[in-house]
C-alpha cells in the first residue's frame, strides 16, 4: 500500500485503518496474491463485522442523534414518508434520510424517542400502544383533531387523532441508522468518508480485525489476545458514552456535618431550621 498522500486529522477513512492493520500485523494487504498475505476484500469485511458488533451492543449512542421532521395531511393516521434532516449529531457523516424516511427497516431512522407538535403553540405526543390507539378511534370515535399521541406499527408512525385540516409540522427526535459508506473507498488516502462512529471506538476496529486476522491464519493466541483488547475497549468505552449524565460524583459519606452543640454549652452552634426560608442557621 502506498504511503498517504495527506495526514488525516479529523477522523479515521479505511484506507488508514488498513494502513493501520498492516503495520500492527506485518502483513500485506491487497488484491495482488503473489505478493499480498491477504485479500483486501476480506480485510474490510472483517472490518465491517467489527462495526457491525460494535453498533449492535447499543443502539442510543451520542453519534447516532439525529432530528427529522414532517408535515401531517388531513385524516391520515400512517406516515412513512417525506421527512427532511433537520439536525445530524456527527461532524462527520450527516445521513439524509431516503423517500420512505419513515419506514424503519429500510431508512436513517433506527429508534424513535418523542414526536412534538412544532405548530402554533406546540405540544408534546404521548406515546400509546397502537392496539389501544386503534380501540379507542375506531368507528364514530374516528375525529380528526389535533394528533397528541403517537404508535409505531408496520414500520411507520401513527398520528392519534388524525389531524385536522390544519397542516401540522412534526419533528421527530431519535437515533438514525449507522452509515458504511467508509467501508466503500478504501484505496484512497485522502477520502473524507470517515468510520461512522463515535471516535472512542474507532481503533477497536483494529483490534477486531486483526483478531480476525490471526485467526483466519491459524494464530489462535494472537487471536486472543487482540479480541480480548477489542472486548475491553468496547466495554470500557460503551460504559462512558452511555453513562448517565452527573453534574458531580454521588457523596455517600462526609458530606455537609452539622455541629448542633451540647447540652452544657452555652454557645451558638450550627443546627438545620425546619420550615425556615433559610434552612441552616444558628442555634442560639
Amino acid at each position: 500500500m502506498a504511503a498517504p498522500a495527506a495526514t488525516l486529522t479529523t477522523g479515521l477513512n479505511s484506507y488508514y485503518l488498513i494502513q493501520l492493520i498492516e503495520s500492527l500485523s506485518q502483513v500485506a494487504v491487497g488484491y495482488d496474491e503473489d505478493t499480498d498475505d491477504i485479500n483486501q476484500d476480506l480485510v474490510l469485511q472483517f472490518l465491517k463485522e467489527g462495526y457491525q458488533r460494535i453498533v449492535s451492543t447499543d443502539t442510543r449512542y451520542p453519534w447516532f442523534q439525529a432530528s427529522w421532521t414532517f408535515t401531517t395531511v388531513p385524516d391520515t393516521h400512517t406516515y412513512k414518508s417525506g421527512l427532511a434532516t433537520t439536525s445530524a449529531w456527527s461532524p462527520y457523516v450527516a445521513v439524509a434520510p431516503d423517500a420512505e424516511a419513515l419506514n424503519l427497516t429500510t431508512s436513517s431512522i433506527r429508534q424513535v424517542i418523542n414526536v412534538v407538535n412544532t405548530t402554533n403553540a406546540g405540544n408534546e405526543l404521548i406515546y400509546i400502544d397502537q392496539f389501544k390507539a386503534e380501540s379507542i378511534w375506531v368507528g364514530s370515535n374516528n375525529v380528526s383533531g389535533i394528533p397528541a399521541y403517537w404508535s409505531l406499527w408496520n414500520n411507520a408512525i401513527n398520528l392519534w387523532p388524525a389531524p385536522d385540516s390544519t397542516t401540522y409540522t412534526m419533528n421527530i427526535r431519535g437515533y438514525r441508522q449507522p452509515d458504511f459508506s467508509w467501508l466503500t473507498d478504501s484505496n484512497n488516502s485522502e477520502s473524507t468518508a470517515y468510520v461512522d462512529l463515535d471516535p472512542e471506538f474507532q481503533f477497536m476496529l483494529v483490534n477486531f480485525t486483526l483478531a480476525r486476522i490471526f485467526q483466519y491464519q491459524e494464530d489462535p493466541e494472537m487471536a486472543s489476545v487482540y479480541m480480548r483488547h477489542y472486548e475491553t475497549g468496547v466495554a470500557i468505552a460503551k460504559g462512558n458514552l452511555t453513562a448517565p449524565n452527573s453534574n458531580q460524583p454521588l457523596i455517600m459519606s462526609g458530606g455537609l456535618q452539622l455541629n448542633t452543640g451540647y447540652w452544657w454549652s452555652g454557645q451558638p452552634s450550627i443546627g438545620v431550621l425546619p420550615g425556615s426560608p433559610y434552612p441552616i442557621g444558628l442555634i442560639l
